[in-house]
């Protein structure tokens, strides 16, 4: 008798994200019996005819899967419906999509609901916004469970005190200057566009007084960063604001930065919906053109930063949120009562 198997799904070249990294580790413990199968390829590129074979491959590999975890649009609609015995399984990871979605609707309620997610069987929306949203905006099957008031795995780890532990350690190995100080995380995603033949690149932050920023900002906070157009102007600083200021490239992820900040700073929606159960101040920082950016610019508007500037803008001598910030943690997380992790193996068990 063949083995029991559960496929990871990505497209556009995602992989596993984090949430889908959390939940195989825990899987292959929890379930030795079970076997593991990935289609993580690239789904979008600048050749139609190898995304049309991409998307051939990715068709035929989730028609045969028995059982399947994904993330974002992973499971084509072209394929059968699920068995009764068969599990496919959507971690709505907050990406741009939820929020290009929104802004399409908002402006345009009567168009016909989307069918991307139509094939999926259980749906773990870890937020009320993306709950309300796949329910408004979307067809399903009658037969789909949705997993509603459960956090996503990463917000409900980022909450778990020995991880934080773990995390602390190594951001203070790395910047012994930051123990003890509150830690402001400037976290910023987003390609950016290439210069032309011959040409510097663009540094977005250029002409920002990076000092007077830094000046700014209470010697009892330790900026993190990941953005090297920040790092690039941080090269101007004289050395005394070595101890203010360190750049994480290379050292700690993006994602373990969610267990130690005090106060984010970002273009990410992944991000701040991931750090929105932690009940602490959050802002967008307008860096690349993103879909999330125009929803906070509408939604909550003192969340949003069109500029480093803005920076000089907030006190950071008080952490207690705004009524907006409030606001958006409750609409962006779940009270974190039941572990995910658990819930995903009693799904996969059977």
């Amino acid at each position: 008798m063949s083995k029991k198997t559960i496929s990871f799904v990505s497209t556009r070249g995602r992989g596993l994200n984090t949430d889908l990294q959390l939940v195989k580790d825990n899987l292959m413990t929890a379930l030795p019996e079970v076997e593991f199968e990935y289609y993580l390829n690239k789904t979008a590129t600048k050749i139609p005819l190898i995304n049309t074979k991409m998307e051939d491959a990715r068709r035929t590999f989730c028609t045969e899967a028995q059982n399947i975890i994904c993330m974002d649009p992973s499971i084509p609609i072209k394929i059968p419906s699920a068995s009764e015995r068969e599990r496919r399984l959507l971690l709505a990871t907050p990406f741009d999509y939820q929020f290009n979605i929104f802004m399409k609707y908002h402006d345009n309620p009567d168009q016909p609901k989307k069918q991307t997610f139509i094939r999926c069987t259980h749906v773990m929306p870890g937020s009320p916004f993306t709950a309300k949203l796949f329910h408004s905006f979307y067809e399903w099957e009658d037969s789909v469970t949705f997993l509603d008031g459960i956090p996503l795995p990463i917000s409900w780890d980022i909450l778990q005190e020995e991880k934080r532990t773990t995390v602390k350690k190594q951001l203070e190995f790395y910047f012994p200057q930051a123990k003890g100080k509150k830690i402001l995380s400037i976290l910023l995603v987003g390609q950016k566009p290439e210069p032309e033949d011959g040409s510097e690149p663009v540094n977005l932050f250029d002409n920002f007084n990076l000092k007077k920023i830094m000046d700014y900002i209470d010697d009892d906070w330790f900026v993190i960063t990941n953005n090297e157009d920040l790092v690039e102007l941080s090269y101007q600083l004289p050395y005394q604001y070595s101890s203010k200021f360190g750049y994480i490239k290379n050292k700690i992820s993006l994602n373990d930065m969610m267990y130690l900040s005090d106060m984010l700073i970002t273009n990410s929606s992944k991000h701040a919906g991931n750090f929105s159960i932690t009940k602490k101040p959050i802002y967008y920082l307008e860096y690349l053109p993103k879909i999330f950016g125009d929803f906070i610019k509408k939604f909550y508007p003192s969340m949003y930063l069109k500029d480093l500037e803005q920076l000089l803008t907030l006190d950071f001598s008080n952490t207690e949120l705004s009524p907006e910030q409030k606001n958006f943690c409750q609409e962006f997380s779940y009270d974190p009562t039941e572990n995910p992790l658990e819930t995903i193996e009693k799904l996969f068990k059977y």
